[in-house]
């Protein structure tokens, strides 16, 4: 008996703030909410091309204003939905970490989440290959980050990862 095996497909970890979502710092005022979102017009178009050949996206976000009393966890969640339907819902899965290390609560202080750890990424990408019942191998896998954390878990995994600012100007999509 063949036992079938998944397909192996391309991921893309996206980060949220500054890749796909203008920062209070892009936009030159503070950020007043889930329904203040603006998107980088560059970025849909790359995730366009992105799924056009086949791969999957995660976006992802360290939402440590959670730990820290300044948010709650639904509106962060309710934040990532907004970014999620501006960007036409091309991303397959958003994950994010709450926690932060000068939180009081110790639950809240540490995680396995926060980048540069790999939990955030490794949980996202299980879920999508739950749902999907395929397999994203790392050679095929790419990170686009502005953070300097999120760029450090890429190399810590072994990621392709290149600069949002460079992915949104020049690509970034599987056989490019």
């Amino acid at each position: 008996m063949n036992v079938p095996t998944r397909p192996s497909v391309p991921m893309l970890f996206v980060e949220v703030e500054g890749v796909l979502r203008k920062t209070p710092e892009d936009l030159g005022r503070p950020w007043r909410g889930p329904f203040d979102i603006e998107i980088h017009e560059d970025a849909v178009e790359r995730l366009r091309l992105w799924k056009g050949a086949g791969g999957r996206v995660i976006g992802f976000s360290q939402q440590g204003g959670v730990a820290l009393g300044e948010t709650d966890d639904q509106t962060a969640v309710r934040t990532l939905w907004t970014v999620r339907e501006r960007v036409a819902n091309l991303l397959d899965h958003v994950v994010h970490c709450p926690h932060h290390p000068d939180a009081t609560m110790p639950d809240l202080a540490r995680c396995w989440c926060r980048l540069p750890k790999p939990g955030m990424l490794i949980a996202g990408q299980h879920e999508v290959a739950l749902r999907q019942h395929e397999q994203y191998p790392l050679w095929m896998a790419l990170l686009v980050a502005r953070s300097p954390e999120a760029l450090q878990a890429a190399a810590d995994l072994d990621l392709d990862h290149l600069d949002g600012d460079r992915w949104r100007r020049d690509g970034g999509a599987p056989g490019e």
